[in-house]
């Protein structure tokens, strides 16, 4: 069954105020939530599931994380650890300084993991660290991620432009990314922000527009200068949780059972939500019959091409079949972008009663990030 990732989670949310400490010295505050045994402030700690993966979130312009809390809080009954700066709170922010705190509070975490004396000691997963923020947050999240190899994934709200350009920077992340954004947004409109930076950046990237959702509907409250949209806040903030939940569990913890609400029809006929999405993977055809008049091995040819602007290995998976089944190769030789490579589906039709059929579905998984995938369908008919 389909996990609901707008549901919460396995665990309570707890938070506490955490310092971090900057290269040159300096410290700022952050508020960490984490997997616990109650809600609320300093409430103990669940690491029943631990090392858990961690996510960097930055809060949008002179809006604070308490405004977010419930998103946040959602990610940490997933087995999240989400630690969110209150850095860059003032009038004129540093959005490079500001990028920089939200990898800082990444470095945070990987000591703490690494301190016998720290209660996170072993705790952190810290090859599975991801990014989020909404508006000037979000932005900020972009300009971090190109600028660190040790962020596997991006997925921000309302993304806003920055400087140094978060547009610009889009080009150089290497890693998936999902720009989640409202329709109705009237302060960073589609066209000017997040639909910019998508054109800008390299496959796999999405781009999930709420239909009517505004810039501060992604907020649990509003303050005066924001704006206002069609949509019901609770809704818009069901969706985020939704989309946002999925992606990091499909990238941070490669849970393909989570694709759907990334790239497929969870997300595809959710008429809430339209989805611009380049993965960089294909397979061709996605369909493909064969008929074979005796019990025999039969071949389905299938064409794996690789679009994106990286060399990439494939794992090829197979399910839903009743007869054997098997990829010819199982696995990839690597692909350089803009090659294919042709696949064999070797399918084995036993003795039986005729007529007969069977389906297969074959999927192409990318080996770089553990999510990204094709898919295609070989249906084998013995008549």
């Amino acid at each position: 069954m389909q996990p609901d990732y707008a549901a919460l989670g396995l665990y309570r949310a707890g938070r506490r105020r955490v310092t971090v400490r900057r290269p040159n010295n300096t410290t700022f505050n952050a508020q960490l939530y984490y997997p616990a045994t109650a809600t609320g402030d300093n409430t103990p700690y669940d690491g029943s599931g631990a090392p858990y993966p961690a996510i960097s979130f930055g809060h949008g312009f002179l809006q604070p994380p308490e405004r977010y809390r419930s998103i946040l809080e959602h990610l940490a009954t997933w087995g999240y650890f989400v630690i969110a700066t209150e850095s860059a709170l003032d009038l004129f922010p540093n959005h490079r300084a500001y990028s920089e705190d939200m990898r800082y509070c990444l470095t945070y975490l990987e000591q703490q993991n690494a301190d016998p004396a720290s209660s996170l000691y072993g705790q952190v997963a810290t090859e599975q660290f991801g990014v989020s923020g909404h508006s000037m947050g979000g932005g900020a999240s972009i300009l971090a991620t190109a600028a660190d190899s040790r962020i596997k994934a991006v997925a921000n709200l309302a993304a806003a432009e920055t400087n140094p350009s978060a547009i610009q920077a889009s080009a150089n992340v290497t890693v998936p990314h999902s720009l989640i954004s409202g329709s109705a947004d009237t302060i960073t409109p589609l066209s000017n922000h997040g639909l910019r930076m998508y054109n800008a950046g390299f496959a796999p990237k999405l781009l999930p527009v709420i239909q009517g959702g505004w810039h501060c509907g992604f907020q649990d409250t509003s303050i005066i200068g924001c704006d206002s949209g069609p949509m019901p806040r609770a809704t818009q903030l069901q969706l985020t949780r939704r989309l946002l939940t999925a992606f990091f569990e499909l990238y941070l913890r490669n849970d393909l059972t989570a694709w759907d609400w990334v790239w497929g029809d969870g997300v595809l006929k959710d008429p809430l939500i339209q989805l611009t999405a380049e993965s960089g993977v294909l397979l061709e055809p996605d369909f493909t019959t064969r008929y074979a008049t005796t019990p025999r091995v039969i071949e389905h040819r299938l064409f794996l091409r690789n679009r994106s602007r990286y060399p990439q290995q494939y794992a090829i998976l197979i399910d839903g079949n009743q007869w054997p089944t098997e990829a010819r190769p199982a696995t990839t030789p690597v692909i350089a972008p803009n090659e294919s490579l042709q696949i064999a589906i070797a399918v084995r039709i036993p003795r039986m009663r005729r007529p007969a059929l069977d389906v297969a579905r074959v999927r192409a998984l990318s080996l770089r990030d553990g999510g990204t995938l094709a898919t295609a369908y070989v249906r084998t008919i013995y008549p």
